[in-house]
């Protein structure tokens, strides 16, 4: 430093004696610059002493069992946190073991099983031993610069070690401060989105447990209202942040972006088309859960309705999957939404044949009617004539109920009855053509009606 300094006053000097020499003749300007340039000789050759000595003094045994011996205690610091390291990890690893039935429940949607415990345990401990690599990485990479620093020959080398961690590491955090005013104005559009969400969630539930009334807005419309809010919401969300994130405006980010719009909009038009028709559907209240209907060929229970889907459940315990695109384009027969308060109208048609009068036909279907279960005696059953056929007059039976659910139990049963009281009657049920290619004019029965 002494030398530099030196060099730096020679310097001025000369700039000073050249100045001040303008305009004398040209033998005082050489003795002037004589002078200066002894001047600066001099200062090199106590630059050049001096650097001469400090690489002597360095090459002296103190020195040198100096430098060793700091770097004998570097490396035993980087054992001793090596070995800190690896117990506290052991330590850590033994906790998860230890605690994996609680810590690592495993993750699960619905009825299907996204990761099981031991999968979640077996990626805890994976991280686990990544971080310990890098714990073990991250020590070394600085003790070979601090061993580098001790000896002369590598102070360098040193110092552009510690470079390649500084340099991007300060980098980063001027960044991070540059970017905060957008962190934080991304922090309070997701706070205030969130709450918004909460409130509008909070009225839901309230309009759907009936405490608050809002008129002509169904209870069942409620929970399709929050979640399109909902949707609308975030996708409002995501436009405000987007032009807040890092690197939104370079090219690269604006192609990625474009090219997940065209794979979302090719690939999502069913998805689309399906959730499109949830919504319908659910705000022309054809159906609810629970509710028996029948759409197409599918006849049961629904137990699911979602935005996508529904889910009915067959009288044979079948859960068939239906999209809502496909209700939407069918008709819906829903048997439950008038069960409850005036009955829903179950129908059987039944042949009997003319030498029985439509009167007596009536009254005795009308009483096997009235002997089945979850049929209703208030409104009470009835009969219609449908057709005069060839070979026989069709009945249709119908009766009144308020369990729908039961609709398959009910016609077998209300079908055994009617057999049981036309053939305890000596009324036969058999086909035209059997009548006539049988011989003689007795009449098929079963025994135990014959003995009646």
């Amino acid at each position: 430093m002494a030398g530099t300094d030196t060099l730096l006053t020679g310097k001025d000097t000369l700039l000073a004696v050249a100045d001040s020499l303008a305009g004398t003749d040209s033998l005082t300007v050489a003795d002037s610059l004589s002078g200066v340039a002894d001047t600066v000789a001099a200062a090199w050759t106590d630059r050049v002493y001096g650097s001469v000595a400090g690489y002597v003094h360095n090459l002296d045994l103190l020195s040198i069992l100096r430098m060793v011996g700091m770097s004998l205690a570097v490396i035993l610091i980087l054992f001793a946190l090596s070995k800190a390291t690896r117990h506290l990890f052991i330590v850590i690893d033994r906790r998860l073991l230890d605690h994996r039935g609680s810590w690592f429940k495993g993750i699960r949607f619905r009825n299907i099983d996204i990761l099981s415990s031991a999968q979640l345990t077996k990626a805890a401990l994976f991280v686990s031993r990544v971080l310990r690599y890098a714990i073990y990485a991250l020590l070394l990479y600085i003790a070979l610069p601090l061993i580098f620093a001790i000896f002369p020959a590598t102070r360098s080398l040193a110092g552009t070690l510690f470079s390649w961690i500084v340099t991007p590491v300060i980098s980063m955090l001027q960044g991070f401060i540059a970017y905060l005013p957008k962190l934080l104005r991304i922090a309070i559009i997701i706070v205030i989105m969130r709450y918004i969400l909460k409130f509008l969630k909070y009225v839901a539930q309230e309009i759907e447990a009936g405490r608050l009334v809002i008129p002509k807005f169904y209870p069942d419309w409620a929970h399709a209202t929050y979640t399109l809010l909902r949707i609308f919401m975030i996708a409002f969300t995501i436009v405000l942040i987007f032009p807040l994130l890092p690197e939104s405006e370079s090219a690269v980010f604006r192609g990625v972006s474009v090219f997940i719009g065209v794979l979302f909009s090719i690939g999502s038009s069913s998805v689309i088309s399906n959730m499109v028709a949830g919504m319908v559907i659910t705000y022309m209240r054809s159906f609810r859960v629970g509710d028996r209907i029948k759409v197409g060929e599918v006849y049961g229970d629904v137990v699911e309705k979602t935005l996508f889907v529904i889910r009915i459940k067959t009288v044979k315990r079948e859960v068939i999957t239906v999209p809502n695109s496909s209700i939407l384009s069918s008709n819906i027969i829903n048997y439950s939404i008038e069960a409850q308060e005036k009955g829903v109208i179950l129908s059987q048609d039944v042949s009997v044949g003319y030498d029985v009068t439509w009167r007596r036909a009536h009254e005795l279907l009308i009483s096997a009617a009235l002997k089945t279960e979850y049929v209703l005696h208030d409104p009470k059953p009835f009969v219609l004539t449908k057709t005069l056929a060839d070979s026989a007059a069709v009945h249709q039976i119908c009766v009144y109920t308020n369990n729908p659910e039961f609709q398959a139990r009910i016609y077998s049963e209300m079908n055994l009855h009617i057999l049981d009281i036309f053939q305890s009657e000596g009324i036969e049920m058999v086909v035209p053509l059997y009548e006539v290619l049988r011989q003689d004019n007795s009449k098929v029965l079963p025994e135990e009606y014959g003995k009646k």
